[in-house]
């Protein structure tokens, strides 16, 4: 939530606040010229009329820069109260809500909460208006009252003779001209001022460096040569959780507390256990979008703290348990998968072909040509297992030692789940393959299952073993193959004579 109150601090001002940077800075160089010329004018009248020209200006620098800085202190104070705004915003005209919206009835609601935040919001904008408008009222009268000061002198000084009609008339004409330049400038002077404040904000933003970083001399795995990750002579690769703590950045609980796990070079292991149990952690340490704060995770008995960035994520081929609906072509939604690959039909038909998506691409319209999305012209929209299916294609077009599958077959019929395992066991033959699953159909064509249970393996083994030592998995195994009850019906609701 920081981070996201920082980001649209950042944004929502950045283009504004630089533009008028420039236009302030520009006006002020402009009137400061003209103001030069202006008060070698009144100097020739008295020395301290330019002190008094500026005396004059100055309360309203003062409700500038106090306005700026109560507006600013408001802007910020109303950050996530705004983020608010554009959820209810976002959640009411998009597509992706409208059908819930529209079944649950909860249009009502939502525009509820939505307005009532921006009536807040804007009660409190129009109280700061209101009082700016006040203090520029005195300010400009504070300025009246210095102006007829001053002409009441010029005045006395003509009816002594000392100055002529025509002095009169220059000399309004340029202190009239001074206090306005004077109050521009000063105005400007305090607009830059906040638009410094807000545009802190955006440098902050782009200070910002990556918790995740490559060390300073990056270490290689065995197997790759002359510093190109691509270069491979490896077909598999053996991964370690060894002694794994890992808490989220907020989070009171840890995800996984003291935790071991291997991946044998060149073997399927399947992660199975209940929602929130940790298993998705796994890939996300794996990847390194985070570090765990006790342990290490090894690669052929390295740390992947000690490789590259870069280099760490070419060896790994990836589908997340939410992967993204990228809207691109069928094609390019493919090739995402590995830019740096050679963009041939062959390797992207192979690819589509062992995720099962071929059948989805050749009926679009125009096959890998076709744009996925239909908030474009000329797109189509695809169902959720057939997104997963171009998704694991992107996957799969990544030529990687380790492939790593979260959720692979959670869209997927029972039949095209079977005819999808065949082709996987081919497609990761001789590689190193980990996939998480709720799905004992999907696990148990794995050479080795781990049982997950409140951050810990709490069972390991074979398919046939687990099911054999009647612990944990089993109990879930037979209760997934035993047939569901069919719903009662009337008769059986009737209470029995």
């Amino acid at each position: 939530p920081d981070l996201l109150d920082q980001l649209l601090r950042a944004t929502s001002e950045a283009g504004t606040r630089s533009l008028s940077i420039l236009q302030n800075t520009g006006t002020l160089l402009q009137n400061t010229i003209t103001l030069v010329g202006i008060s070698a004018i009144l100097i020739t009248y008295s020395i301290w009329l330019p002190v008094v020209l500026l005396v004059g200006t100055v309360p309203a620098l003062a409700v500038v820069v106090r306005h700026n800085r109560l507006y600013h202190a408001w802007w910020e104070e109303t950050t996530e109260k705004r983020r608010w705004e554009r959820y209810f915003d976002l959640a009411l005209t998009s597509a992706y809500s409208a059908p819930e919206i529209r079944t649950l009835r909860l249009s009502p609601l939502l525009r509820e909460r939505h307005d009532t935040l921006r009536r807040e919001l804007r009660e409190r904008r129009l109280g700061l208006l209101r009082r700016q408008t006040i203090a520029q009222f005195f300010a400009g009268f504070v300025g009246l009252i210095v102006t007829a000061a001053t002409m009441v002198w010029m005045g006395a000084r003509a009816m002594r003779g000392a100055a002529t009609i025509g002095d009169l008339a220059l000399f309004y004409q340029a202190f009239s001209q001074g206090q306005g330049l004077m109050r521009s400038l000063l105005s400007g002077a305090g607009q830059l001022y906040a638009d410094a404040l807000f545009m802190e904000h955006l440098f902050s933003l782009l200070a910002l460096r990556p918790d995740i970083t490559s060390p300073d001399k990056p270490q290689m795995l065995t197997g790759v040569s002359g510093g190109d990750s691509r270069a491979r002579r490896v077909e598999s690769r053996n991964v370690v959780f060894e002694g794994v703590t890992f808490t989220y950045p907020s989070a009171d609980q840890s995800a996984l507390s003291d935790f071991d796990l291997e991946i044998p070079a060149g073997k399927t292991v399947a992660v199975v256990g209940p929602n929130g149990v940790g298993k998705s952690t796994l890939i996300k340490l794996l990847c390194r979008l985070y570090d765990p704060q006790q342990g290490r995770v090894l690669i052929d008995g390295q740390d992947i703290r000690s490789l590259g960035v870069d280099a760490l994520r070419d060896e790994l081929s990836v589908m997340f348990q939410f992967p993204v609906q990228w809207f691109a072509t069928a094609r390019e939604n493919i090739i995402y998968g590995d830019l740096d690959a050679a963009h041939d039909d062959e390797r992207i038909r192979a690819a589509a072909d062992a995720a099962g998506a071929t059948t989805v691409v050749e009926r679009l319209a125009k096959g890998y040509d076709t744009l996925l999305s239909k908030q474009f012209k000329g797109g189509t929209e695809l169902s959720g297992g057939q997104w997963q299916r171009i998704a694991l294609a992107r996957a799969f077009y990544r030529d990687a030692p380790i492939v790593v599958l979260d959720e692979p077959t959670s869209f997927m019929d029972s039949w095209e789940e079977a005819r999808w395992l065949e082709r996987f066991r081919a497609l990761v033959r001789e590689r190193t393959a980990l996939i998480v699953t709720h799905r004992f159909s999907t696990a148990m064509h794995a050479d080795l299952i781990y049982v997950m249970d409140e951050g810990k393996v709490v069972e390991s083994g074979s398919h046939e073993a687990l099911v054999a030592l009647d612990g944990f998995y089993a109990s879930s195994w037979k209760q997934q193959q035993a047939p569901q009850p069919p719903p009662p019906t009337d008769s059986d609701k009737r209470p029995r004579e």
